[in-house]
């Protein structure tokens, strides 16, 4: 093996390598999911349950590999999830109906879930909190620019080679990945920082970030937004396709531009985090995601379910997501530095497990129309104001109590 140094810029290169197939396999496969609907010859609910049982299984291993990192170290943990992630790709490929799919997809998460919470443990292992949150967001931002193609390239894939090529390419990917990993990344947790496998201690670590209000404010904040945007993904390429008659070779671009505008912030994000501050751009981002629900509210019909109408009202949305969404993980990472294996773990598997009991609550709502896709964002961005102001109302109440002392 040929380990790198941290400090150097192709540390940050093959941080984009572990993230790279937890990344792509999430959207490269929406332009199919016309496809594997008729292939498998099944409804859209459990066409778009593609999306959710993936999540399900990220969820379920985010528990496991933050406590196992903390005790056998990163590399261990990751190269074991790349094996999973592959091995579950692979069975994809060859999956014979949408029952086995979706069983190798919630593997392929539980596989994925590894690259998500050792990547993010390794950056919180290395750096201290604000180089921390400028790496985070611009690997958010390589994430996201990642994930803006991903449907580019899926609809090619399965335009000239059937949708089952697209599994095919998430497999080489993942090998290529773990390869790099495998032969370059260095170890990031010393051997006298490691603890043990105590059943005891991890529930007393979990306990303690769970009982933080801190935590739980930008872990719900987080993955509200999350969740309100993914409602929308899922939904989309039926929705587009189906019902505003958008040609599959033009829909890629669709969605696109929505993640694209996502790519376009996160990019000036740490210029902005300099110039502005992290709080102004929080509620800045806030703002715009408020602002989009009542552009939504207020629209006639006939304009919500026009496809440029639709993406241009969801690309300010993608502004405040990309403002705001990198800071509150952020802090939600911060708020215990010496636990960031369980706060990794915590994070992601309550983001993800709100975001799979969205998408799927959203597919079961879906009437082919955009209205039905709305109501449910706007549900969700409303639990997200109320938490917002519940939040504000209290960080008022202790400021004002320290002014009195």
């Amino acid at each position: 093996m040929f380990p790198i140094s941290h400090e150097g810029k192709w540390f940050r290169f093959l941080m984009v390598f572990i993230f790279l197939g937890a990344a792509m396999e999430t959207d490269i496969y929406l332009p199919t999911f016309p496809d594997i609907l008729n292939d498998f010859n099944t409804d859209a609910v459990m066409v778009q349950r593609i999306l959710s049982y993936n999540f399900i299984g990220i969820c379920i291993g985010s528990l496991l590999y933050g406590p196992l990192s903390d005790h056998f170290g990163r590399r261990k943990i990751l190269m074991f999830g790349f094996s999973v992630f592959l091995a579950a790709s692979i069975g994809c490929i060859y999956a014979s109906s949408i029952e086995q799919l979706l069983a190798f997809r919630l593997l392929q998460g539980f596989g994925s879930s590894a690259c998500v919470i050792v990547g993010t443990a390794m950056i919180f292992d290395l750096f201290d909190e604000e180089p921390a949150a400028k790496l985070i967001a611009d690997l958010n931002t390589l994430v996201v620019s990642l994930m803006a193609f991903a449907p580019l390239i899926g609809g090619w894939i399965s335009l000239h080679m059937g949708y089952k090529a697209n599994f095919v390419f998430i497999a080489i990917l993942v090998l290529l990945s773990a390869t790099k990993c495998f032969f370059f990344l260095p170890e990031s947790l010393s051997k006298d920082k490691r603890k043990k496998v105590a059943p005891k201690r991890i529930a007393s670590d979990y306990k303690t970030v769970l009982s933080s209000s801190a935590f739980w404010y930008n872990t719900l904040v987080t993955s509200l937004i999350l969740a309100a945007y993914m409602i929308y993904v899922s939904n989309m390429s039926l929705l587009y396709i189906e019902q505003l008659e958008v040609s599959p070779d033009q829909f890629p671009f669709f969605q696109m531009a929505t993640l694209g505008t996502f790519v376009l912030v996160s990019l000036n994000n740490a210029r902005l985090i300099d110039r502005f501050g992290i709080d102004k751009l929080k509620s800045t981002g806030l703002g715009l995601i408020f602002t989009t629900t009542l552009i939504f509210f207020l629209l006639p019909s006939e304009q919500l379910n026009s496809p440029f109408i639709l993406t241009g009202t969801m690309c300010l949305f993608s502004i405040g997501a990309g403002l705001s969404i990198g800071l509150f993980f952020a802090k939600s990472m911060q708020v215990f530095p010496e636990l960031t294996g369980i706060a990794a773990s915590l994070v992601t598997a309550i983001r993800l497990f709100i975001v799979s009991a969205a998408i799927d609550l959203g597919s079961n709502a879906y009437e082919g129309t955009s209205e039905s896709v709305i109501h449910v964002m706007t549900a969700v961005v409303a639990f997200l104001a109320a938490i917002s102001s519940v939040n504000y109302w209290r960080q008022s109440r202790l400021k004002q109590a320290e002014n009195m002392e």
